[in-house]
């Protein structure tokens, strides 16, 4: 059925009036609050559930970013996987496999690689590069915590993103909770805990010796 452009238009007047009537002040001061942002250490728990598993996996983590764009995340104690941004680029290294591949920087957004939704931290650079990325859905605040829901915008990520989802502490703006949730029903959440800022980080966490490992070709 094809809508009348009249019909069209009020869809999307109703859809931009649905956005302007949340209350986005969290959003923004959360935002601004990353700006303070120079380092970041975390654990964190990330749950991935599937319609073909019978339960949720969970495999804790830790993370550790600075305010150069380094990022360092793992999975697995001992690791599994690491991803590692750095100025040389960005990698996805598998140490008991002794294999590593270059990420292509369009492919370090959110969601992307398949077990590392916030390769691009923070989440966006301002709150007008947010809303040029993403579109919110909901925003609700319950005393220090505020939960956030939001799409892309890009047509390709909708085809595959249903929602993400977002809480964070309204005060010191710490991260808790990330869950990216697919059209298919699958889903991929993120808790951290033991959230440290602003603190001295050893350069060499950003660094890692490949020496020994064999490059795969990335993914198409």
């Amino acid at each position: 059925m094809r809508l009348a452009p009249s019909a069209l238009c009020v869809l999307l007047a109703s859809s931009a009036l649905a956005q302007d009537s949340l209350d986005l002040a969290p959003l923004k001061k959360w935002i601004l609050l990353q700006k303070e942002l120079r380092t970041l250490e975390a654990d964190f728990v990330q749950t991935r559930s599937l319609r073909t598993l019978r339960s949720p996996v969970a495999v804790p983590g830790k993370l550790w970013f600075n305010s150069g764009g380094d990022l360092h995340w793992e999975l697995g104690n001992p690791p599994k996987t690491i991803f590692l941004r750095n100025k040389e680029g960005s990698f996805l290294i598998h140490p008991q496999k002794l294999r590593y591949e270059t990420i292509a920087i369009d492919k370090a957004a959110p969601g992307a690689p398949q077990n590392f939704p916030m390769l691009e931290f923070p989440i966006a650079s301002s709150f007008g590069d947010f809303c040029n990325q993403f579109e919110v859905t909901k925003i609700k605040t319950e005393g220090a915590q505020c939960h956030l829901e939001f799409i892309p915008k890009e047509a390709q990520a909708r085809k595959y993103v249903q929602t993400i989802r977002l809480d964070f502490e309204t005060q010191t703006g710490e991260l808790q909770f990330l869950e990216f949730v697919s059209r298919d029903g699958s889903s991929l959440k993120t808790e951290f805990s033991n959230v440290r800022t602003n603190r001295k980080l050893d350069n060499a966490i950003f660094a890692f010796d490949l020496n020994g490992y064999r490059a795969d070709s990335p993914k198409p």
